[in-house]
């Protein structure tokens, strides 16, 4: 296996696409780590919710996998020779359903201490959506035309709703601040993907959470602007969302992984075993996704230099190799508008009021990027 760390014990082989997983790994600095895989239910793109358990001041698991799994971690971690009553703390890597979703039932069974971001503790009262659908462009304006006469506005459910209740009421126990430390683990603050996205550095190995997948690239948030009702009641540090959001935000997240050295392996929190294969991967990793967002801003201002474009036909000829349907053509929107949303801050593109994209004929992006991978 090629891997960095000094020892890596399969202790429950997975499914084809990793379910149900446990690995016992050993840093070099001789930190055992005990990987577990949480299936979710039904298919996911992302395959299960990779959650790791290690000591460091404490027992701490990262992440719990989504709402109704807890019986599937109990389960793995009993191969690894735990109960959730042993776990002091867990940490949350970011507020997204499959990673924070089964935390409420973990404290409710084992007492277990709630670690995440300041920024989640912060905004866990209000509903994601209230801030991921908040419309402050044109472009954006026209990403939501074209998604609901599409039919591709995503739907509620109660099972959603259900979710956001319970994150609601979650009792953060320790806010964490920039870049604080648990005993031997250092703690990244890595926004972009979701602004509350930790990275986690022990011995050799980043918990890597979202913001760094094998296989795939994370999908980046899009630019926004807190509602008035949210931002009056953040610390001022909060309070520009630019600094938590958008394609920008994560590039930079990014950079900070790549800086960290090839010599840093990463654990990922999906896609980690894939295809009846193991998915290592280090801090190069990083670096591809950063190259393959340059790559898609250029990829972008070649389709708009000769003409006039509009949103739709602009997504659907980058994604040209994808059949964008009603479940995946936002997504696709999406993707489109958070690299417009960088050429359009840079000057190399121009959007009209109705959500009309043309080349500004500047190339500014090329300094953005450079900067990026020096």
């Amino acid at each position: 296996m090629d891997h960095r760390f000094k020892e890596l014990l399969v202790l429950r082989e997975a499914k084809e696409n990793g379910d149900g997983a446990v690995l016992k790994i050993t840093t070099k600095g001789d930190t055992v780590i005990h990987a577990v895989s949480v299936a979710r239910e039904g298919f996911s793109y992302t395959g299960p919710t990779w959650t790791y358990l290690f000591e460091s001041d404490g027992l701490t698991l990262i992440d719990a996998g989504e709402a109704g799994s807890l019986s599937r971690l109990e389960d793995g971690l009993a191969v690894a020779g735990f109960t959730i009553q042993d776990i002091q703390r867990v940490i949350i890597s970011h507020g997204h359903e499959d990673h924070d979703g089964a935390v409420a039932e973990l404290v409710d069974k084992a007492g277990v201490e709630v670690w995440a971001h300041e920024i989640y503790a912060h905004l866990q009262s209000y509903d994601p959506r209230t801030i991921s659908r908040r419309i402050i462009s044109p472009i954006q304006k026209e990403m939501w035309r074209v998604s609901e006469i599409n039919g591709s506005f995503p739907p509620s459910s109660p099972q959603r709703d259900e979710y956001v209740r319970r994150r609601q009421t979650l009792k953060i126990d320790h806010p964490i601040a920039a870049n604080e430390t648990i005993g031997a683990l250092e703690i990244l603050h890595t926004p972009g993907h979701s602004p509350d996205e930790l990275c986690m550095k022990l011995d050799e190995v980043v918990f890597t959470g979202d913001h760094v997948l094998p296989e795939i690239s994370p999908h980046p948030t899009m630019r926004t602007e807190f509602p008035p009702e949210i931002r009056q009641q953040l610390p001022d540090a909060y309070k520009n969302a630019d600094e938590w959001y958008g394609l920008s935000r994560y590039l930079h997240s990014l950079k900070i992984i790549v800086d960290l050295g090839s010599d840093t392996e990463l654990l990922p929190a999906h896609r980690y075993y894939n295809r009846g294969h193991f998915n290592f991967i280090s801090t190069e990793r990083a670096a591809v996704i950063l190259d393959h967002h340059g790559q898609r801003l250029k990829n972008i201002l070649e389709k708009v230099a000769e003409s006039e474009v509009n949103l739709e036909d602009l997504t659907r000829g980058i994604f040209a190799h994808r059949e964008l349907l009603s479940d995946n053509l936002l997504a696709g929107l999406s993707e489109i508008v958070a690299h417009v949303e960088i050429l359009e801050e840079l000057g190399d593109l121009i959007v009209t009021d109705d959500g009309m994209i043309s080349a500004s004929g500047q190339s500014n992006h090329l300094g953005f990027l450079s900067a990026l991978q020096s």
